[in-house]
């Protein structure tokens, strides 16, 4: 029987069922359905954003070989901690390629199949495993014993961790897509702090003691209202 998608596709579902639990505010948004587990969506992004990962950890490593001016860091009373140039890339680098690594071994294990071949350089590492991870993918969102844990920062969830090491990668080389800021008052806590982010099917207010959420339909409603207001208060 299908379960609802544990991917980033349900989070406004997810957080107006805590609401409903919480305060009994009921809300209209739809359950994204697993196919059985992830839905088609999460599915090809996780996918999308697992072959856009040896490009994207190649260009992490140009900011190390071209290098960061050097300094120390630290706080008075505390001893220096020296850096080097290029040491924020190395260690975005190890990260990512630690966890692919891992991820690799971790399913071969639990398929029962040979271990991991040496590959020489960390490129041809990087493209090697995640050729294997692309042809275990479907079998991963499925079967592994944490594929069905909700995406966040912490989940072991093969997709959550893809799209983890996809969006810091693009944040650090400058590619992540922006928060929309929509600068009109958010009709609940009249705060201007409606966003959203691309790919997101609601707009969402970031004041974490309103965290409304909106339909495309409910906010452009909303954007008339206000406009009709400020029209009305301009003939006065």
């Amino acid at each position: 029987m299908p379960t609802p998608c544990p991917g980033s596709c349900n989070n406004a579902w997810r957080r107006a069922e805590t609401e409903l639990a919480a305060t009994g505010t009921e809300h209209t948004i739809p359950t994204t359905w697993g196919q059985p587990i992830h839905c088609d969506r999460c599915t090809g992004r996780a996918r999308q954003q697992l072959a856009e990962l040896p490009e994207l950890v190649a260009a992490i490593s140009l900011e190390a070989l071209c290098g960061t001016p050097a300094k120390n860091s630290g706080t008075i009373g505390r001893a220096t901690v020296a850096t080097w140039p290029g040491q924020a890339s190395r260690l975005l680098t190890d990260h990512i390629v630690g966890g692919l690594l891992e991820l690799e071994d971790d399913i071969r294990e639990l398929r029962q199949l040979r271990h991991r071949p040496g590959r020489g350089t960390e490129g041809h590492g990087v493209t090697g495993t995640v050729r294997f991870l692309s042809a275990h993918l479907t079998w991963a969102l499925v079967e592994h014993p944490l594929a069905e844990e909700i995406h966040d920062r912490l989940s072991g969830n093969p997709a959550a961790q893809i799209q983890g090491w996809h969006r810091a990668a693009e944040r650090f080389t400058r590619r992540d897509p922006r928060l929309e800021h929509h600068r009109v008052p958010c009709p609940r806590c009249e705060l201007l702090t409606l966003f959203r982010a691309d790919g997101d099917d609601y707009i969402e207010c970031r004041n974490i003691n309103c965290a409304l959420l909106l339909t495309p339909g409910e906010f452009h409603g909303h954007v008339k209202e206000v406009a009709s207001e400020c029209q009305a208060a301009a003939a006065a």
